[in-house]
């Protein structure tokens, strides 16, 4: 089972950030909310927080850092993302993919990801001709990602079939 690490207080490093920000000499306002970003990145990286959860007995996979948690409607998108991406094995990721109803975003992302890239990638090294056979079957593992949908006609190009 993957474990992946949830940073939910990410965000109070901003403050962290423009708090420093704020007493160094010589910047403006828009100086400092410009550098804010790059500040929680370094303070974020000098805390060496994923070298040490690594260094844990069952380290994760992945880390994913979670902003403004404490607002209703907040996107968990990345969450979910990065959950599919430490499951690896595609049908796991099919599975909990297919929860996602309201994610059509996520649904898209992964049947690319996973499916569309990987006939491109072949028949642009020559180890796959491009015939109808191989459009409907590119169709139907495509529609795995979407089995909350029905697929209703395959289309297929008409040109060189």
């Amino acid at each position: 089972v993957p474990v992946i690490a949830v940073l939910t207080k990410f965000d109070a490093l901003s403050a962290v950030a423009l708090g420093e920000l704020r007493t160094t000499p010589g910047l403006t306002r828009k100086d400092i909310f410009e550098r804010t970003p790059e500040r929680v990145e370094e303070i974020f990286a000098g805390a060496n927080i994923w070298g040490r959860l690594c260094e844990t007995r069952h380290p994760p996979k992945n880390y994913v850092r979670l902003a403004k948690m404490d607002i209703d409607e907040t996107d968990c998108g990345p969450l979910l993302e990065c959950t599919t991406d430490a499951l690896g094995d595609e049908a796991l990721q099919m599975l909990l993919i297919s929860t996602q109803r309201t994610n059509m975003e996520l649904c898209i992302t992964y049947a690319v990801k996973k499916t569309a890239l990987a006939y491109v990638k072949r028949a642009c090294q020559g180890s796959m001709q491009v015939s109808k056979d191989q459009c409907i079957l590119m169709q139907k593992e495509i529609a795995k990602w979407f089995p909350h949908t029905g697929v209703s006609q395959m289309v297929f190009p008409s040109a060189n079939i």
